[in-house]
């Protein structure tokens, strides 16, 4: 796919951060953009940048935690446009916070976001993919999965969880047409993590925000899985450095 020219991409997380700098990167394309968050007014910016720059948007407003919202938005897209050629599950939660002293619901908040949600959309989307025979899903994972310390139990076992569950995903499909990616960016500066720093804990984890990459390079990412869905890193976790794959996606040096 080396053009998403009149593709159907349906991007969570879309409102800010990476999603919004990855919806700007894949609008060069101008594909059919579905652009998700808890609101469809949230995603009002990104429309009107993704728009100005030649792509067709709707925005969707639902909560990924709920399968039932997610199964309808989702079917709702296929009924409308035929099919999904592209789903990038990039929406995440944080809570920072020792095991013994994170509540559960605070936990579980996060998995609900960032495992269950990318799981309610690619459930959902599945059986049109399947149908066609093609079709590319890339999860927004974390460096974090394998770089766990203290305060991120939440983050990065739910991260590790998503990059299992893509590597199992890769193999139920493998045969059928479908791709799958999981992607791991660094630490990036985003709305989330500047939030964050407000957070005395987080503060204490030793992250300084001059070490922080600008959300449009881990976006250029995303925007050359989704184009090229290289074949020889479907089912397979990218770890991006930006040495190999970062040239390939067109990035100058390395993160």
């Amino acid at each position: 796919m080396a053009t998403l020219k009149d593709k159907v991409v349906v991007l969570t997380g879309a409102s800010r951060g990476i999603g919004a700098a990855t919806a700007r990167m894949l609008a060069e394309d101008r594909p059919k953009l579905i652009l998700c968050a808890r609101t469809a007014e949230a995603n009002a910016e990104t429309k009107r940048a993704v728009e100005a720059l030649g792509a067709t948007a709707e925005t969707r407003g639902f909560d990924l935690a709920d399968g039932q919202a997610t199964h309808a938005m989702i079917d709702d897209v296929v009924s409308r446009h035929g099919h999904i050629d592209v789903l990038i599950n990039n929406a995440s939660a944080f809570k920072l916070g020792s095991v013994a002293e994170l509540a559960p619901d605070d936990f579980q908040a996060v998995y609900q976001v960032s495992v269950m949600g990318a799981y309610n959309t690619i459930h959902a989307a599945l059986p049109s993919m399947l149908e066609r025979g093609a079709g590319t899903i890339i999860n927004l994972t974390s460096v974090r999965a394998f770089n766990p310390s203290q305060y991120w139990a939440a983050i990065c076992s739910s991260k590790a969880a998503l990059i299992s569950m893509t590597q199992c995903l890769h193999f139920d499909v493998k045969d059928s047409g479908i791709r799958v990616f999981a992607f791991s960016p660094g630490f990036t500066r985003t709305d989330m993590i500047e939030e964050l720093y407000a957070s005395d804990v987080f503060r204490s984890t030793g992250h300084r925000r001059s070490a922080a990459q600008p959300p449009e390079r881990p976006a250029k990412v995303l925007a050359w899985l989704a184009r090229e869905a290289p074949e020889d890193l479907a089912g397979q976790h990218v770890p991006i450095r930006y040495d190999d794959i970062g040239r390939r996606a067109g990035l100058e040096g390395t993160k």
